[in-house]
């Protein structure tokens, strides 16, 4: 099984990953505090600025706290925001644009309660301060996942009618085009290519997605404004990084496994996908989480942060929070966890009518979402844009829904022998894997940073794989979340050690 993409995520390449995060902390070391200080002495024309929080890193920022008398008297709270240049595949200046487009529509189109921006600068320059932002400080606490597991029915209230007020806003930007926006004396415009997390990791990792990314551009005006290309784009994207990827297959089975099932989810795909949508497209977040949510203790969102990764995207790319019930998507891929989170979904979706009767006189989100939800058509979506989640949804929904979860080893083989290019390719990755894993043990030797995500990768065992199966095609058709806790305590008492691949930590 491939990674999950249990938020937040981090680059699965971990030779790529150790040297990223040496670069990343040597910038950050570059940085000086001084400097920091000036920047909002000059901004507020004063001195005596301080820290009042240490700095906190990101995985694509480091965020330093100050705060500074005004002529008044009071004291004034900033965020400086400097992006961190060695962790964005498509540098700090480009990501820094789009971000100040958005917020700057967001303040001009919507009541979205975003930071103030008080100042901002982007260069191609390579000084750590060449692109940063200065934000307002906002008051208040991130929203975690534990906090919704124990929200009162008022805080629960209170959170949803946040979210379909941000969600109901966001669904009325509408543009004739997907990707980036800019903005421009006549206004805000679509006119950059279409980035996601997903793809800003595989470019650091040396993937190359943006050369399959921009032939689906009208490079004379970086226009994209078909649903059908965009999945098609996506779906490329995400076989080129299985068969380019140097830690996506560790065994021959697994590697069969794993691309009968991205065989499946493409297919899968494509019969969802909306063939005839050429538009309007619509503004999402990009990385709609929970820890980039500040709440007060009635858990109203007061501010909604980190837009770098927000983009214009097809309607059926437009989904709800799939965090409501657990962080985990590829759990979610399991039927009856669909259907658990469907019964809190249905709540925030009632709460979005509600807005937008009140506030546009229809329904349209709440009717797109009223379909989008059905035959888990948002963990499709999201499978597209955070690609190890298409072999775990192919596996865990389509198998089952289109095979009751049968034959499987007679229908990976028979795949297998259709094409002996299948064979050669995994044959080929299962190489490369045991290298990419002797070369990460070498490197664990000199090197601490390969651990510092412990968990982001398993370690190969090769007497694993009758295991494996066997937790991949266990049916999992229990009637409650009882007898599934029953199956895991067996699992436990038998002493039986697993653990699936994970890819955590983006934030």
């Amino acid at each position: 099984m491939l990674n999950s993409s249990l938020k937040p995520q981090q680059l699965r390449d971990r030779i790529v990953q150790s040297r990223i995060h040496r670069e990343r902390n040597q910038f950050i070391a570059s940085i000086r505090k001084e400097d920091i200080l000036r920047l909002i002495e000059s901004l507020q024309d004063g001195c005596g600025a301080e820290f009042f929080s240490p700095p906190v890193r990101g995985s694509y920022n480091v965020c330093f706290f100050v705060e500074l008398k005004n002529g008044k008297g009071a004291v004034d709270k900033f965020v400086v925001r400097v992006p961190l240049a060695p962790c964005l595949g498509y540098g700090a200046k480009e990501k820094l644009e789009s971000e100040i487009a958005t917020m700057r529509l967001l303040a001009e189109k919507t009541s979205i309660p975003i930071p103030k921006v008080h100042a901002y600068s982007f260069s191609d320059d390579s000084g750590p301060l060449s692109s940063y932002m200065i934000l307002q400080y906002v008051e208040g606490r991130r929203l975690s996942y534990a906090q919704l597991r124990t929200l009162t029915e008022q805080q629960q209230n209170c959170l949803y009618t946040s979210l379909a007020d941000i969600h109901v806003q966001l669904r009325r930007l509408e543009f004739p085009s997907i990707g980036r926006l800019e903005h421009s004396p006549d206004g805000f415009h679509v006119r950059k290519p279409v980035t996601t997390i997903d793809i800003n990791m595989q470019q650091l990792e040396g993937l190359n997605p943006y050369k399959i990314r921009d032939k689906y551009y009208d490079h004379s005006a970086s226009f994209l404004t078909s649903t059908a290309k965009y999945v098609e784009m996506l779906l490329q994207i995400a076989s080129n990084a299985f068969t380019e990827g140097r830690s996506s297959v560790f065994d021959e089975d697994e590697g069969a496994d794993a691309l009968y099932h991205l065989h499946l989810f493409r297919l899968f795909a494509e019969k969802w996908m909306d063939r005839d949508d050429h538009g309007p497209f619509v503004l999402a977040h990009g990385d709609f989480e929970p820890f980039n949510l500040i709440v007060d203790d009635d858990m109203n969102v007061i501010s909604v942060l980190d837009w770098e990764w927000s983009r214009v995207v097809p309607r059926q790319f437009f989904g709800p929070p799939l965090w409501l019930g657990i962080p985990d998507t590829t759990k979610l891929a399991y039927e009856f966890v669909y259907e658990d989170y469907l019964k809190k979904f249905d709540k925030l979706l009632a709460k979005f009518r509600a807005r937008e009767m009140e506030t546009y006189g229809d329904d349209v989100l709440y009717q797109e979402w009223s379909k989008g939800k059905e035959d888990s058509g948002f963990l499709v979506a999201n499978a597209l844009e955070n690609w190890t989640d298409m072999d775990w949804f192919a596996n865990r929904y389509v198998n089952r829904k289109w095979f009751r979860g049968i034959d499987l080893d007679e229908r990976v083989q028979a795949f297998m022998e259709e094409d002996p290019a299948r064979k050669a390719l995994i044959a080929r990755k299962a190489a490369e894997g045991l290298a990419y894993e002797a070369e990460v043990e070498r490197l664990k030797k000199g090197d601490d940073t390969t651990t510092e995500q412990g968990n982001n990768e398993r370690k190969h065992d090769p007497g694993r794989s009758s295991f494996y199966r066997l937790w991949r095609d266990l049916p999992l058709q229990v009637a409650d979340l009882h007898t599934l806790a029953f199956l895991v305590a067996v699992v436990f008492i038998t002493g039986v050690s697993y653990s699936l691949r994970k890819n955590p930590a983006r934030r």
